[in-house]
């Protein structure tokens, strides 16, 4: 008679490759979506065409979303858990390099623009649809938990210098700036000038606190 343990393996590896189907098949869905977004236009984004482009039943669909406000929130919310990963990349990546802290904040700003305003015409279209579904309340929150993620991320790579009320200021900024920038399609964005302007905006108030701390530290005791 097999053990427990034994029984246990098995049914482990029986799950997986179910739960690996299935996950491929939530992805297939969500980037059919996106994909029709950009070639097709947000007319045609029904979930009868989004489970045709993705290869699926409907059924199926609706097995994984109960409709087609669902599978846009997945949507957005992916693009915006992508756009926080590739910021703590960077900021890990800066810190193994020990970069200055001026190249760190610009590069910030950088996967704020990337991830959140585009910079290729279909990424620019999935962020200006992205930026428009704010009115939903859940996807309202997750903008909220991105800012605060962000933030977070940024203390712990600025340390005490950094304080939460100029975090609050600088992200929500850039990101309010970038929002505005992607919904009125403004081709600034296009063009990079809006990049640099918040490069230098960001890196001034990201650094403003820090630069004050060490000149009070420097500064002679009276």
């Amino acid at each position: 008679m097999p053990s427990h343990t034994s029984a246990t393996t098995e049914s482990q590896r029986r799950r997986q490759p179910v739960q690996a189907r299935a996950q491929r098949t939530l992805e297939a869905i969500v980037r059919a979506a996106a994909q029709i977004l950009v070639k097709e236009g947000e007319a045609t984004l029904t979930t009868n065409r989004i489970a045709e482009r993705a290869g699926v039943s409907i059924g199926t669909l609706y097995q994984y979303f109960p409709d087609k406000q669902a599978v846009l929130r997945a949507m957005v919310d992916g693009q915006r858990r992508a756009a926080v990963a590739a910021i703590e990349a960077w900021l890990e990546q800066a810190s193994e390099q020990g970069l200055p802290r001026e190249a760190v904040a610009r590069g910030v700003v950088a996967c704020i623009v990337e991830g959140f305003a585009g910079r290729t015409p279909a990424r620019r279209k999935l962020a200006r649809f992205a930026w428009r579904q704010d009115g939903d309340e859940r996807i309202a929150l997750s903008m909220r938990e991105t800012a605060e993620r962000m933030a977070a991320h940024l203390q712990r790579w600025g340390g005490p210098s950094l304080s939460y009320a100029r975090l609050y200021v600088a992200t929500r900024a850039v990101l309010g700036t970038v929002r505005f920038a992607s919904l009125e399609a403004s081709p600034l964005i296009a063009s990079g000038a809006l990049e640099e302007l918040l490069c230098e905006m960001g890196a001034d108030m990201l650094l403003g606190g820090a630069t004050d701390a060490g000149a009070a530290a420097r500064a002679p005791a009276p």
